[in-house]
């Protein structure tokens, strides 16, 4: 199964750090890793959606990069997920972590079928791969 994300947006908590850095009352140094977490419900810029709480299910790494837009960064690699080892849910929407677990919500968006370019919801049952391949997982500052 393989979904784009396309137009995450930052959560308050991370407005809030770069706001701080830029106009130099707060430092932020940058997080060491970035993972990916999957919802089965919609979060929004000051609340997390359900994440995944299931057997076998953990947040992924990715490393993100520019784009040919300046304002807008994207996975540089494929980020697979281990196959279910049981069902996980609907799941529509994602955020970025500054941890495996735990950590701060850095970005929230909705997952878009890459053919249509409009929102999807899939099922992941047990054996299924969730796979965003490299570039399509975008986040964009307004």
């Amino acid at each position: 199964m393989s979904v784009s994300t396309t137009l995450g947006s930052a959560t308050i908590y991370l407005e809030g750090k770069i706001l701080g850095h830029t106009l130099a009352y707060g430092a932020f140094p940058p997080p060491a890793m970035i993972f990916v977490g999957l919802c089965t419900t919609p979060p929004s810029a000051g609340a997390g959606g359900s994440e995944i709480a299931a057997a076998g299910y953990a947040r992924q790494s990715a490393a993100m990069g520019g784009s040919s837009q300046p304002n807008v960064a994207v996975n540089q690699a494929t980020i697979e997920y281990p196959p279910a080892t049981v069902p996980w849910g609907r799941i529509g929407w994602f955020e970025l972590w500054d941890a495996a677990a735990g950590g701060n919500r850095l970005y929230q968006g909705t997952l878009i079928d890459p053919g249509t370019g409009l929102a999807v919801t899939r099922d992941v049952l047990a054996g299924d791969i969730v796979r965003l391949q490299a570039g399509t997982l975008a986040v964009r500052v307004y």
